[in-house]
């Protein structure tokens, strides 16, 4: 039997050393990540500054600081989605290897969905999106990233405590993934209220077939009627 203690200090231990290593070689990315999260949750209910987080020059997402944080990102779903399909089991008996590997394998199913998606909307729709939607995007992606490590913290936390119940974990969760669709809502409404009609088409075609249908593909092949 694995440990998932033991699993999720080996991870906490990984992660401080990224986050070291971010802060010596990285620390411009680093600190626009933190001014970003505090942005966020300063104005939650107050509009954004449209010229508020403006970045400039080309955005270079095959970065390893990117890597990492899509990694985890892909590594925080499939946390959650283990511990909500065992109801909290896996917290106080371990896992299997069998268990395990096959845990794995959905990661990877997951990822290389995300992966897809990604290569797809730069290598074959970038060309058709304007400057301001691609900022939309990278804004969202930030967003994904700000709510992944607090939702990676308050699996630790969960995790660690022997008094945290799968109910605090469903509560916290529901709770970082609202904020999540508010933070990315904001972005998007600050988008349509400057486009054009034709625009808000295009994007609510690309929310449809890019956000909504590799979700369903997946929820589909993972839980079969």
């Amino acid at each position: 039997m694995i440990s998932n203690q033991d699993l999720t200090s080996v991870f906490i231990i990984i992660t401080i050393l990224i986050f070291y290593f971010f802060q010596v070689t990285q620390r411009v990315k680093l600190l626009y990540l933190f001014r970003s999260a505090h942005y966020h949750f300063t104005n939650i209910f107050f509009p954004y500054n449209p010229d508020d987080l403006n970045i400039h020059g080309k955005i270079n997402y095959f970065h390893y600081f990117y890597i990492f944080f899509f990694t985890l990102i892909n590594g925080v779903i499939i946390v959650y989605i283990s511990s909500f399909y065992f109801d909290g089991s896996i917290k106080s008996e371990g896992m299997s290897t069998k268990l395990f590997l096959s845990l794995l394998s959905i990661n990877s199913l997951i990822f290389l969905m995300l992966l897809v998606r990604f290569l797809l909307i730069k290598y074959v729709l970038e060309k058709f999106l304007s400057s301001k939607l691609k900022f939309i995007f990278f804004k969202n992606y930030i967003v994904s990233i700000i709510i992944a490590v607090l939702l990676f913290i308050n699996f630790v936390f969960y995790n660690l405590n022997s008094f945290y119940t799968i109910d605090y974990l469903n509560n916290t969760f529901f709770i970082l993934i609202g904020l999540h669709f508010i933070f990315q809502f904001k972005n998007y409404f600050s988008l349509i209220i400057k486009s054009e009609p034709k625009e808000i088409i295009y994007f609510i075609l690309y929310l449809c077939a890019f956000k909504l249908a590799p979700w369903l593909w997946l929820y589909q092949d993972l839980f079969p009627t």
